[in-house]
């Protein structure tokens, strides 16, 4: 199926990413998000050890560049003083931040490959989508690894205050295919149809990035054009 096809070009590419990071108190967690609130957003939460640390997990994609990146949410590496990245293939890399836009909520992250080529993901332009394409979201949604989900490119160009978060600098992709904690900042691909008119077929056209928590089919990308533009790839 197109779905398939799509799937098979893009998910290869798709990562878990696990931090660890300094150990927050409730009053802390809640700094700079209350725009936030009806929204969902990778987890932070966890327990923490005796170096006073809690995990935090969720989804990336390796851009198909000379040198590649990959690209994460940036609250998700925020002040993290460990960045692990899994591939679908069993993998294991140490990340390093090489940059972030908390205004866009994006980070790229650098990981050194040894032996077997890194898989990349081919990237579209999500100037090119219209309204009614498909939209296949990829991530480790709650956890569970390479989880995919279909749906429609539901609306474009929604504004942030639209959207419920004004203090983010960016207009959203909407889309109805399903968003799960854990698979934000995982990619957004246009499928392989023949019949579809969008962006090049099996591209990734968008970050995904949130989702709304009190309506059903409702989720937002960061178009990958942005989302080029404010990592610097």
């Amino acid at each position: 199926s197109f779905v398939t096809a799509a799937v098979q070009a893009v998910g290869p590419s798709v990562v878990r990413i696990d931090t660890a990071l300094p150990l927050l108190s409730p009053s802390e967690r809640l700094v700079d998000r209350p725009a936030l609130e009806g929204y969902l957003f990778p987890d932070r939460g966890g327990e923490g050890d005796g170096q006073r640390r809690e995990s935090g997990q969720g989804s990336g994609v390796i851009l198909k560049r000379k040198t590649p990146p990959h690209l994460d949410q940036a609250h998700v590496v925020k002040n993290a003083a460990k960045v692990t990245v899994t591939l679908i293939d069993g993998r294991t890399f140490d990340g390093l931040v090489r940059g972030t836009d908390e205004f866009m909520d994006l980070a790229a992250i650098r990981i050194k490959p040894s032996g077997k080529p890194l898989p990349t993901a081919p990237l579209g332009r999500s100037d090119e989508l219209q309204v009614g394409d498909w939209a296949i979201a990829i991530g480790n949604a709650v956890g569970l690894d390479s989880t995919v989900t279909l749906g429609i490119i539901s609306s474009l160009s929604r504004s942030a205050a639209e959207v419920g978060i004004p203090n983010k600098k960016v207009n959203f992709i909407q889309t109805d295919a399903a968003i799960n904690p854990g698979s934000v900042g995982g990619p957004l691909p246009a499928p392989s149809c023949p019949l579809f008119t969008g962006a090049r077929f099996g591209e990734v056209v968008g970050i995904n990035t949130a989702i709304r928590a009190n309506a059903a089919g409702i989720g937002f990308a960061i178009p990958i054009d942005t989302a080029e533009k404010a990592t610097g790839t």
